[in-house]
């Protein structure tokens, strides 16, 4: 049976997670206005996908396998949309 949690708190987990995403957005649309200056047009073209996956409500799922992409990878790239996994990404392990 699903957890149900008091109005207060789930509107506590709405306000932070519209803050992260405010958060993000802003970090898209500085990559965005930077990639226009370079006219790096997979760039521009990469940030302008994720903004529409936003307006959608996508934003944040990978794209291929629809796993949430961890808060960490979207600041350090909001642009990216697809998890490590299907990026074909491998972690170095000491």
């Amino acid at each position: 049976m699903a957890e149900i949690r008091s109005p207060r708190l789930l509107m506590e987990e709405c306000r932070r997670y519209t803050t992260q995403l405010s958060e993000l957005r802003m970090l898209l649309e500085e990559r965005l206005h930077a990639a226009r200056a370079r006219r790096a047009r997979l760039d521009i073209a990469a940030i302008e996908a994720a903004l529409e996956r936003m307006e959608r409500g996508l934003y944040g799922t990978c794209i291929r396998c629809e796993a949430f992409l961890p808060l960490d990878r979207l600041r350090a790239a909001p642009q990216v949309q697809q998890c490590a996994s299907c990026a074909g990404e491998t972690r170095l392990t000491a």
